[in-house]
């Protein structure tokens, strides 16, 4: 017996290696390419395309079936601008081997080397993967369950439709693996060209009707994408209108991109509903780190997105923002946020490609302010309504302004904010503003009430006996109203016309150092007055202007700054020329009467300031000079007593909103004091400013100043 069974044993495997012998020499001399006609004859029938096997077709020698075609093309529509629509340099199909003894044909997995796919749209709508020969073919498709948008954005388990006809050959022959390597895909849609390069895509579907997974590597348009996803079966894309649900992890164009949810009636108008996550880390399109969670549904024609969380730096804001398409698209968003910190958004703390200039703590040039051109364009694209809430707007650590609400509308290309209001300093401002690009200008009205310095900005608070800051009062009123046009924000600056007024009533000003002021032209100026001289620690206002007139980029100052106090008065002329930055100020302290500590005021009244706002110098005026030095020659020091009496204003604040809709502020100054100004203005102008010796003395009176000031 065992004799018999070891005899056998010996039989069946000899028999085992006599067919595997006989199968690898059948399989090695199989010519598979005498049935290329058959195939090419085959899908002719069924697309109405040639199809041209231009390779060797062959069998691989393998435990599992393998059918290794090279070189395919398959022809384009007749009025495609590429002769063949798809080509393959190489094409493996892996047959699943039990099937196949039951006669059945499984492709289990299809490996596709070197694809090359033209899609196309024609100018008249028609589109190339539409092939004629399955147009006519009846289908069965599934009905659309309904209501999908209104409800949560996950895939509903749904049963199978039934297949249409044409594509039960594709249900037959799909691969339940396939992997795309060295690929290309243009589409070509009435012209314009779009490009995908494929590095590998992989896609696994155990049935026609099971979900498909896979992942892609690919470069779209020159920038690189890749990622995995989860979708549903093959069947459901192809019935065209049922819920087809769709996960997606990837990264593209440096975001991170995450979205659960499902699309339908693809065939149509393609309706979606997902839930999306955005990553943007800092600097990708010149950007601050974003991240982004919102649900988003709608289709082509309109998009609806709720936002749960936009976080740019930590700044969180939330609301709904809605796109609707049309011949120019509309944008709809109604948004808010507790706190927005703009400092956050600054390059130096935050790695941005931006910097937002700091001109509100400094005075720098103005020639800080780019020839970047005001995208007037991006507003002629779009319409757009919106809402904006924010509860606190942090601009630096010592400025903030809360509960901020804008609102406005873009239409045809003229922007209108109306209004933006704040909360600023304790009280409240409020702004409208016009954007006009099709003629590029721009129109800014703005007016406040009720701010206090002190809460303005922190550096006005007072910490310490030598800090300058407001001890009472404080009240500071802002008006303005401007306009410009240009092309570029610098042209926007140097082309500003119209005027503004900042106005501070009666307070106390604890003089010192202004901190967050110093090194610029304000602490200069107030160096050279003696502000922070230990002779005159506080200083009781009255009240204090500050008025500009805006004419074709020049900000001029007639009178226009002004300070009333007990201590000390003073006005000053000049102008801030807006295309190259000079300055030209001349300030003119006064007291009214002579005391040994106020002959370097009296000098003082002849400083000028030129320079650059970015480099300002404190120079002599050479007019009041002359001047001065002639009254001393004649008269000594009674002179400048004499002075400063006569060219006192006893309304400097009143003299500065003169010709304004402010005017009526401050009381006029009385006929008496009006006449006696007038008089010494008109003797002064007799004095002759033409004496060279006199001009020569001017810098001796400046180190007289200098002098002065080190015995105070």
């Amino acid at each position: 017996m065992k004799r018999l069974v070891k005899i056998l044993a010996s039989v069946i495997f000899s028999l085992i290696i006599i067919l595997a012998i006989g199968g690898y020499f059948f399989v090695r001399n199989f010519d598979l390419n005498k049935y290329k006609s058959y195939a090419e004859e085959a899908v002719a029938n069924q697309l109405g395309r040639k199809l041209s096997i231009n390779g060797n077709a062959s069998l691989g020698i393998s435990l599992v079936p393998t059918i290794i075609i090279e070189d395919v093309e398959l022809a384009n529509a007749s009025w495609a601008t590429e002769p063949q629509m798809v080509k393959v340099q190489k094409l493996e199909l892996k047959f699943a081997l039990l099937p196949l003894l039951k006669k059945q044909v499984i492709i289990d997995k299809a490996v596709l080397v070197g694809p090359q796919i033209f899609l196309e749209t024609s100018k008249e709508g028609q589109n190339n993967w539409e092939f004629s020969a399955l147009k006519t073919a009846p289908k069965v498709v599934a009905k659309s369950s309904g209501g999908w948008l209104i409800s949560e954005a996950v895939a509903q388990e749904t049963p199978a439709a039934p297949v249409a006809a044409e594509n039960q050959i594709l249900q037959n022959l799909v691969a339940k693996n396939i992997v795309i390597e060295n690929g290309v895909v243009q589409y070509n849609n009435k012209g314009e060209m779009t490009s995908l390069n494929i590095n590998n895509v992989t896609l696994a579907a155990p049935s026609f009707n099971e979900n498909m997974s896979g992942r892609f590597d690919v470069v779209f348009n020159g920038e690189a994408l890749n990622g995995d996803f989860n979708v549903g079966p093959l069947a459901t894309l192809l019935a065209g209108n049922a819920e087809y649900p769709v996960m997606l992890n990837a990264k593209a164009f440096g975001i991170d991109l995450t979205v659960d949810g499902v699309v339908a009636d693809l065939t149509t108008i393609p309706l979606f509903a997902a839930n999306v996550n955005v990553y943007n880390p800092a600097g990708n399109f010149n950007a601050p780190e974003t991240t982004l969670t919102a649900y988003v549904s709608g289709s082509a024609q309109k998009i609806d997105a709720d936002i749960k969380l936009l976080n740019i730096v930590n700044n969180k804001i939330v609301g709904k923002v809605s796109f609707t398409q049309a011949a120019r698209p509309l944008i709809e968003a109604d948004l808010e946020s507790d706190m927005i910190n703009l400092e956050s958004l600054n390059a130096a703390s935050s790695p941005m490609a931006f910097e937002m200039p700091s001109l509100i703590s400094e005075a720098q040039a103005l020639s800080m302010v780019p020839e970047t051109k005001v995208p007037y364009q991006a507003l002629q694209s779009v319409n757009a309504k919106f809402n904006l809430k924010v509860g606190s707007l942090v601009i630096n650590p010592a400025m903030t302004a809360e509960n901020v609400s804008l609102a406005g509308a873009l239409q045809n290309g003229v922007l209108n904010v109306a209004p933006l209001q704040l909360e600023f300093g304790g009280g409240n401002i409020k702004a409208d503003m016009t954007v006009d690009a099709n003629a590029e200008t721009l129109k800014l009205k703005l007016s406040s009430q009720n701010i206090l310095l002190q809460k303005l900005h922190k550096e006005f608070l007072v910490d310490g006996s030598g800090d300058f800051g407001v001890l009472s009062g404080g009240k500071t009123d802002v008006e303005a109203e401007l306009s410009s046009k240009g092309q570029t924000y610098r042209q926007l600056v140097q082309n500003l016309n119209g005027l503004a007024v900042v106005m501070l009533d009666k307070s106390v000003i604890q003089t010192g150092a202004l901190k967050f002021l110093s090194g610029n032209l304000i602490s200069q100026v107030l160096d050279v007055l003696q502000f922070n001289s230990k002779k005159i620690t506080n200083l009781d206002v009255n009240c204090a202007v500050i008025r500009a007139d805006f004419v074709k980029g020049k900000a001029v100052f007639p009178k226009g700054i002004a300070l009333s106090s007990k201590q000390l008065n003073l006005v000053s002329d000049g102008s801030i020329n807006l295309i190259n930055d000079g300055i030209d100020f001349t300030v003119h302290p006064y007291s009214g009467k002579l005391v040994d500590t106020n002959i370097a005021q009296a000098l003082s009244s002849l400083v000028k300031v030129k320079g650059t706002i970015q480099s300002p110098k404190v120079t002599l005026d050479d007019a009041q000079a002359l001047k001065a030095i002639v009254g001393v020659a004649a008269g000594g020091p009674a002179y400048l007593g004499s002075k400063l009496v006569l060219d006192a204003d006893s309304s400097p604040c009143y003299t500065a909103l003169k010709g304004t809709p402010y005017q009526s502020r401050y009381p006029a100054p009385g006929k008496v004091e009006t006449a006696g100004q007038d008089m010494y203005q008109g003797a002064a102008e007799g004095v002759d400013d033409g004496i060279q010796a006199v001009k020569d003395t001017a810098k001796g009176l400046l180190n007289l100043l200098k002098d002065a000031k080190g015995k105070m």
